[in-house]
C-alpha cells in the first residue's frame, strides 16, 4: 500500500511579536497626537523668537546712540522650546504610558520608543536651531545686531553647525531627564518624590561645594569658558545615556502610587 500526500491549501504564518517588533509602533504612538511635540512646541519657538525680536527693537530704539555693532544684544529665547518638550516628555510618562499599557505595549518598548521619539525631536529642534542662527547672521541680527540663537556661547566655537548639535544635546538631556522625573514621581508618592527630589540637591549642593574647596570658582570658570559646543554636547548626552537607563529600571514596574 502506498500513501500519497495530498497537498493543503498554503497557510500564511505571521511571524511572532516580540518585544523589538513593536517599537517603531511605540515610536509612531508618541506622535499620535502631533501638538505634543510638534505643533505647540513650534509654536511657542516661533511665538517666543518673534516678542524677544519686538523687544530688542524696542530696546533700540529706546536708547540714544546705541552703536548695533559695538554693542550686539543676546537673549535666551531659544530656551522656551527646550523646556515646553522637558513637560512633553513628562506628559508622556503621566498619559501616554496608560494608554501604551492599553494597548499590550511591555514598559520596555515603551520607553525604548518614547527614547527613539525623543531623539528624532532632538535633532529637529537642532536643525531648527541652526537655521535661526543662520536668519539671524544673515540679516546682522535684523538690522540692529540683536541675537537669540547666533550667541558666541553657542556658535563661538564650532560655528552654525556645532550649535545646532548642542542644542540638540541641550534638548534630548532635557527631555530624558524630566521623562526620568516624570517616571520617580508615578513609582512614588508625592512626599516619596518630594524627599528624594530634596535629597538629590542637596548632594548637588554638597559636590559643588567640594569643587569650589578643591578648585575654586576662578578654576570652575576656566573650565566652562574653555569647553567647546562639541565637547558640551559630547557631556550632555553623557548625561542624557546615565538619565536614559535609570528611566527604564523606575519604569519597568513602574505603578501608580496613591
Amino acid at each position: 500500500m502506498s500513501i500519497t500526500a495530498v497537498d493543503g491549501p498554503a497557510v500564511e504564518q505571521t511571524p511572532p511579536t516580540t518585544w523589538a517588533t513593536r517599537i517603531p509602533a511605540a515610536f509612531r504612538l508618541q506622535f499620535i497626537v502631533p501638538s505634543n511635540f510638534i505643533i505647540v512646541p513650534a509654536v511657542v519657538f516661533v511665538l517666543v523668537w518673534a516678542v524677544a525680536i519686538a523687544i530688542t527693537f524696542w530696546i533700540h530704539g529706546a536708547v540714544d546712540g546705541r552703536d548695533p555693532v559695538a554693542e550686539p544684544m543676546y537673549g535666551g529665547a531659544s530656551q522656551a522650546a527646550v523646556w515646553t518638550l522637558g513637560f512633553m516628555s513628562a506628559y508622556t510618562v503621566t498619559q501616554t504610558l496608560p494608554f501604551a499599557m492599553a494597548l499590550s505595549f511591555s514598559r520596555r518598548t515603551f520607553v525604548v520608543g518614547a527614547y527613539l521619539a525623543f531623539a528624532a525631536v532632538s535633532v529637529g529642534f537642532g536643525a531648527a536651531y541652526s537655521l535661526a542662527a543662520v536668519i539671524e547672521r544673515v540679516t546682522n541680527g535684523f538690522g540692529i545686531h540683536a541675537y537669540q540663537f547666533d550667541t558666541p556661547f553657542m556658535t563661538g566655537t564650532n560655528g552654525i553647525l556645532g550649535a545646532g548639535v548642542l542644542a540638540a544635546s541641550v534638548c534630548l538631556a532635557v527631555m530624558v531627564v524630566t521623562f526620568l522625573f516624570a517616571g520617580v514621581f508615578r513609582r512614588t508618592s508625592v512626599l516619596g518624590f518630594w524627599t528624594l527630589m530634596i535629597a538629590v540637591l542637596a548632594a548637588i549642593g554638597a559636590a559643588l561645594l567640594l569643587l569650589v574647596q578643591n578648585v575654586g570658582w576662578a578654576g570652575i570658570g576656566r573650565w566652562i569658558v574653555s569647553q567647546t559646543a562639541l565637547s558640551g554636547s559630547a557631556y550632555l548626552l553623557g548625561v542624557a545615556v546615565v538619565a536614559a537607563a535609570l528611566g527604564y529600571l523606575v519604569l519597568r514596574r513602574a505603578t501608580p502610587v496613591g
